[in-house]
């Protein structure tokens, strides 16, 4: 039950539909759970004080609320700074850059200082050869992935330093999303936007990139770790931005030619029943059926998959035991997703190959 009362809770906070409840202390307990568990305090904290006073929590649970979310706040006035100060700097060593997701998705939010961030994933220009060698000039031995490479140089906050966007398992898929990425990479690089409360500017990706890109990452989340509410908040604030059609067109289409029709539909359902988005932002018809299971796989795992008592990590992880622990794990997708399913184990094998051929391990 507290689960649907934080629900509604979430959409009173972000679409005005009615909340008629009057929770018990226990219940605000169990809700301001749910709300730390994905990360979403500071959305819901904006609805509370929508609330009449006697259908708000008690004063304790009040309090602490608001002490979470004034640490939001600071971390990101710390991390606009920080975005600022990451580009300059690769700026300054010849690269162009743009930031994904992250302080770039919190300027759509209504108030930008309540999304709980995360980390700094910057896309750089270049090619993956020239990167891989800066990054490795002041990290010699972090990790290097497909589409990424970490680099810890900034205290209190991970940089992740993209060569693409994303990637998908399915290597004919895949071919066709970096072509999209390469198509639309020059209008990216030159989107340049003002972060508040601070001097200076930063690339974030367009409006038209992120209706297909924060649903595919959205859609890499669910087979890599798994889904919180928040990335769907995110995308809920995506599709509420005027878009020019020619960019919703090909944010449509490309979503199509990468096979994502049915996640598509899924992430509908959650968007109109569970965040109360209007109709019109719909971009495909919401499925009942796969909204409900994805709603339930969400609920589950919380953000990145934390809470989700199916997954038994180890400390020190084998190379095989993580392999076999994610496509075990993926099983339960095929019936929705099959053709990522199947390619998810050739993918994984081809890049752990990958990898160690060029000494990425």
């Amino acid at each position: 039950m507290a689960e649907n009362y934080f629900l509604d809770l979430l959409s009173f906070s972000l679409s005005n539909k009615p909340f008629k409840h009057f929770l018990s202390n226990d219940e605000w307990k169990t809700v301001y759970e749910l709300a730390k568990k994905q990360t979403l305090t500071g959305i819901l904290l904006d609805g509370i004080k929508k609330l009449p006073k006697e259908q708000c929590p008690p004063k304790p649970i009040l309090l602490q609320w608001f002490t979470h979310v004034e640490k939001i706040r600071k971390k990101n006035q710390e991390l606009n700074q920080l975005a600022i100060k990451v580009s300059q700097k690769f700026q300054k060593d010849g690269f162009k850059t743009v930031i994904l997701k992250g302080q770039g998705n919190a300027l759509l939010y209504p108030d930008p200082f309540v999304r709980t961030p995360g980390d700094i994933d910057i896309w750089l220009s270049g090619s993956r050869k020239d990167i891989i060698k800066y990054v490795r000039k002041y990290c010699p031995h972090e990790e290097i992935v497909y589409h990424h490479a970490e680099f810890p140089v900034m205290k209190g906050c991970d940089i992740e330093v993209h060569f693409t966007p994303s990637w998908m398992n399915n290597f004919f898929k895949n071919q066709r999303l970096q072509k999209i990425f390469c198509e639309i990479k020059a209008k990216q690089f030159s989107n340049e936007v003002n972060l508040p409360d601070c001097s200076g500017n930063i690339c974030i990706p367009t409006s038209g990139f992120n209706r297909m890109y924060i649903l595919l990452h959205i859609y890499r989340h669910l087979f890599e770790e798994g889904i919180g509410l928040r990335q769907l908040v995110d995308y809920y604030y995506v599709l509420k931005q005027d878009c020019p059609k020619e960019e919703k067109d090909n944010s449509s289409k490309w979503i199509r030619e990468l096979g994502m029709q049915r996640f598509c539909s899924a992430v509908m359902y959650i968007m109109q029943e569970i965040l109360g988005l209007e109709k019109e932002y719909l971009i495909y018809p919401p499925s009942k059926k796969e909204g409900l299971f994805l709603l339930d796989e969400i609920m589950r795992a919380g953000n990145f998959g934390k809470y989700d008592d199916r997954i038994i990590r180890q400390i020190k992880e084998s190379h095989g035991h993580k392999y076999i622990r994610k496509i075990k794990r993926n099983i339960r997708f095929i019936k929705s997703y099959p053709d990522e399913v199947i390619w998810n184990p050739v993918f994984r094998l081809w890049q752990f190959c990958w990898r160690k051929k060029n000494g990425y391990l």
